[in-house]
């Protein structure tokens, strides 16, 4: 298949860096991205902004049947020509917005009742976040993900307690997944050339039954509160959001009772410290 810089001049085409579109342009790392996938010719891929295709035709290359997301329409028909030539009857390109099509809808038409994909996307980064929040609500259907991030969104993902990068976004994805860094992008493996470095990332996602036994909305609730205000302290927030219908004083209990000192703020504590909270608070109101 052409290089996508060849079928841009094929097709008269020019990217539109602006509203987030960078295609990656390096071979090199399209393999690399490629690898962390770990492709056998039973694998189901599913991808979500092909592009032109670099990772896509490396994909089915390797013997993986594809299914990919695409929302510009130019570049869906461009890409359904081109495959064609070497892995029909392989791939399905569904052209339209990947936030709003129906993935399980999608992905359950064309697997057997129990198998799961393989999840990869160079993330354009305007829709990175939101993104990132329907895998992890669909993570039932793949068995991890290999995704190409901006940096900056990667270091949110993987930071520790009190970092400035530390967030809901990190204690999001920590809870349902294991983040791993692969290795950082360069600006100039893409064109157009964005103004920030990327990093691609392996998350790899926890079976339903090894996740910890606890109320998940209770536990995001506790969570979204304490970042809601990052200079407060979280038993303040908690106090004031009254989680659960406790009151001040049962909080600051507690608290005690775990360790936590009165002034701890939420960015300051791990997984671990706020499911042990979760815990507690919901035996407090049983």
């Amino acid at each position: 298949m052409p290089t996508q810089i060849e079928l841009l001049k094929k097709y008269g085409l020019s990217v539109q860096g602006h509203i987030g579109q960078h295609l990656l342009i390096d071979a090199n790392l399209q393999r690399k991205i490629v690898d962390l996938l770990d492709l056998n010719s039973r694998d189901k891929v599913f991808e979500i902004g092909p592009g032109l295709g670099a990772l896509s035709a490396e994909i089915l290359s390797r013997g993986a049947k594809l299914v990919a997301v695409e929302k510009d329409k130019k570049f869906a028909e461009i890409l359904e020509t081109e495959l064609d030539q070497n892995y029909r009857g392989k791939y399905q390109i569904i052209q339209g917005n990947a936030l709003e099509v129906d993935w399980r809808k999608i992905l359950k038409k064309r697997s057997a009742p129990k198998a799961s994909f393989k999840f990869v996307s160079n993330l354009p980064y305007y829709i990175s976040t939101p993104i990132l929040f329907k895998l992890i609500e669909n993570r039932d259907l793949f068995s991890m993900a290999v995704l190409t991030v901006q940096k900056e969104v990667a270091e949110r993902i993987l930071a520790v307690p009190g970092s400035k990068d530390y967030s809901r976004l990190t204690l999001g994805v920590g809870f349902y997944a294991n983040a791993k860094r692969a290795f950082n992008i360069p600006p100039s493996c893409f064109s157009p050339r964005p103004e920030v470095e990327s990093t691609a990332l392996v998350l790899t996602f926890r079976p339903g039954s090894e996740l910890p036994k606890i109320d998940q909305k209770l536990l995001f609730h506790i969570i979204q509160t304490a970042f809601s205000q990052r200079r407060k302290t979280l038993l303040h927030l908690l106090g004031h959001a009254k989680i659960s219908g406790l009151k001040r004083a049962a909080l600051l209990e507690i608290f005690k009772g775990m360790g936590l000192p009165e002034k701890v703020r939420g960015e300051e504590l791990w997984l671990k410290n706020y499911l042990a909270l979760a815990k507690e608070i919901s035996h407090g109101v049983e």
